[in-house]
């Protein structure tokens, strides 16, 4: 069983890559006053949270009403983990700030780009769509492992400052590119699975 769960955890783990979205948070919200940072925390981890969560128990609901095989969305979620992986690769960063004035406007950061499409962007909505088609064990694990990730989130970003300081944002930087490594890695799997389920190649 514990060998399963790991199974689950680790690909969710890299795509939503706590490392990597520390560092976003950190240049999104460095000059915000501690009452705009708790309030943009807790949306992205709330909502991030959601978005993935819908999309575990609907998933495959939504794929069988428009007719979609798991198949073809292992094929474009395998595209989508493929190009993620490449951007972590080769540390390509979306440009962020904090300079915004408008009250409201900084406070959406939680929602976007933060819980999506950060934490709950394409990719990770394809990878638990994917999980979760394992049967009712594996969609049980994939919610474990969204609460276990989304926690992590929340203390992650809640002490962003002294992590940043403890590691340093090179070391966040180094970690995200081998995480998309392994996000690439998954994606080429993912490809296979397909391959071999419509008997492309054995």
């Amino acid at each position: 069983m514990s060998l399963e769960f790991l199974s689950v955890f680790i690909p969710m783990f890299v795509v939503i890559d706590p490392f990597g979205s520390l560092v976003l948070f950190s240049g999104l919200t460095h000059n915000l006053p501690e009452k705009n940072r708790r309030v943009i925390i807790r949306d992205a981890t709330i909502y991030g949270f959601f978005i993935l969560l819908f999309f575990i128990i609907f998933g495959n609901i939504i794929l069988d009403f428009f007719g979609i095989s798991i198949e073809a969305l292992e094929v474009a979620g395998g595209i989508i983990l493929l190009l993620m992986g490449i951007q972590m690769v080769r540390g390509i960063e979306k440009p962020v700030s904090s300079s915004s004035s408008d009250p409201s406007e900084v406070q959406d950061f939680g929602i976007v780009p933060l819980a999506t499409p950060m934490l709950a962007g394409p990719g990770a909505i394809s990878l638990v769509i994917i999980l979760s088609n394992g049967g009712f064990m594996t969609q049980v694990m994939t919610i474990i492992s969204a609460i276990i990730l989304f926690a992590l989130v929340y203390v992650f970003f809640s002490f962003s400052s002294r992590l940043m300081e403890l590691i340093g944002s090179k070391t966040m930087k180094a970690t995200t590119r081998v995480f998309g490594l392994l996000v690439a890695a998954f994606a080429i799997q993912y490809f296979i699975n397909a391959m071999i389920s419509l008997k492309l190649i054995k």
